[in-house]
């Protein structure tokens, strides 16, 4: 759901269509990956940032461009959407200045985020945080996911 909320945030918030669209994921955990199968499979073309050498290799293995985080720097101007899922501060002003003023970043980290939204906001630059995207762009099936992990976490309860 969170996946599937995000891309569908980003179809309501430009004015393109995601296929064609430069696309850059940051992080290639759960969230990362799911997202990327799903802009990849709409048409997008699909960058990854990962630091794990292990991750690394799985992005070029599933046909999508890799960046290693210490050239993040060198693509940010290219993209037209930028997705978070790093918890932590990635996106600060150093590296805002770099992205064009038409980009749309879409942060689904938990809070704080992974973006200095506040200098996002005085560069011109639309930031958004989605939080809570599976219970409002899918709530039926966030509760079934949320129920079966309870029930996983209770088989192992003392």
């Amino acid at each position: 759901p969170s996946a599937e909320g995000a891309v569908q945030k980003a179809m309501e918030m430009t004015d393109i269509t995601i296929h064609g669209a430069d696309v850059l994921v940051l992080g290639y955990g759960r969230l990362g990956k799911c997202l990327a199968r799903i802009l990849k499979g709409i048409g997008a073309n699909v960058m990854i940032e990962a630091r794990n050498n292990k991750d690394l290799t799985w992005i070029y293995e599933n046909g999508y461009k890799l960046i290693p985080l210490e050239e993040l720097d060198t693509v940010l101007h290219m993209q037209n959407i930028i997705f978070n899922t790093i918890p932590y501060l990635i996106l600060d002003k150093k590296k805002l200045e770099k992205v064009r003023k038409d980009t749309l970043i879409i942060d689904l980290a938990s809070y704080p985020g992974g973006v200095d939204f506040e200098a996002a906001k005085g560069l011109g630059i639309t930031a958004s945080l989605e939080l809570g995207l599976p219970s409002r762009v899918a709530p039926k099936t966030a509760a079934k996911i949320v129920y079966a992990r309870i029930k996983e976490l209770l088989k192992t309860w003392p």
